[in-house]
Order: C-alpha cells, then structure tokens, then sequence
C-alpha cells in the first residue's frame, strides 16, 4: 500500500541538535505532523483524487503514464505544511497538547537576529538587561520583541520539511 510521509532532511542546529530532534520534539508536545494530516485528510483526498484522474486522462491521451500521483501530492503537502507555519494558519489547526501559539513566537523569539528577538537590536536588548538588572527580581519584566508565527524561528526546521511517497 503506497504511503505519503512528513518529516524533515536531517539538518544540525548550533547546540547539537538536530531538524529531526526539533520535528520529535514539535510531534510529541503539538501533534505538529499528525494533526497537520488530520486537519487536512480531507484535502489529500481530494488532490489524490485529482492526481489520479490527471494521470489516467493524460496516460490515455498520450500512452505516457506520468509521474506518481503520490509523489505530486506529496510535494503539495510539503509545500502546504511550509505555508501553514509561514503564515501561522498551523495555529488554528487544533494542535496540543501544548500551547499555540507558543511563548516563543509571542514573545518574538527570533535566534536569526543577534539581539535573539524580532526588531529588537542588539544595544537595545543590552540596555533593556540593564536597566532590568536593577530592579528587584519579582520587578524584572521579560525582553519580547515583534511575535511571528510558532514554529517559525532560524529557518532551517521550515526549509528542512520534506514529504515523500513510499511505493512498493
């Protein structure tokens, strides 16, 4: 039975670890690729459809038999899944158990930037520490800058997202 699969291309993240650590880690607290395929199932259904009808029509009309149906509608899945996290529809979509959108995306968490955050420069960040450092700890506030969407931060989980078909 052929089957579409969600994942990531093994990349490394400074720190020791990995696309595919982040993507058991993300599964496991936010159900990010399984409920990503449940809120979509639907969808699948209907560009498989699709891509098979393309491919009988075109194998009849021609006598070529085109590319897999699967592998075409898992190159759409991938890309998706790439623009769910990008523009932050992957927060509506029901995942848990853990909170979305994540304290990181709300607090503008960005580690593409050297201040840690969006629009947040880094002699800013520096003097808002300071001025923080001076008050008493139950006082001190949190640096945030700009909130972007969850599951969006260097880039490299995003561009690491791949799906593929298994076909026996």
């Amino acid at each position: 039975m052929p089957k579409i699969h969600l994942g990531v291309s093994q990349q490394a993240y400074d720190g020791g670890k990995t696309t595919a650590d982040v993507a058991r880690i993300l599964e496991a607290r936010y159900g990010l690729f399984s409920r990503f395929v449940a809120a979509n199932a639907e969808w699948i259904q209907e560009r498989l459809e699709a891509a098979f009808e393309t491919n009988i029509a075109e194998a009849l009309v021609t006598g070529i038999v085109p590319a897999s149906p699967y592998r075409v509608v898992a190159q759409q899945l991938q890309a998706k899944l790439q623009e769910a996290i990008n523009s932050g529809s992957i927060e509506r979509m029901g995942l848990g158990p853990g909170k979305v959108p994540t304290q990181a995306a709300i607090d503008g968490v960005n580690h593409r930037f050297k201040s840690g955050f969006n629009n947040v420069s880094p002699s800013d960040a520096k003097r808002f520490r300071r001025e923080q450092a001076k008050l008493p700890r139950g006082e001190r506030k949190r640096l945030k800058g700009d909130p972007r969407p969850s599951f969006r931060d260097t880039g490299i989980f995003e561009r690491a997202l791949m799906a593929w078909a298994e076909e026996n």
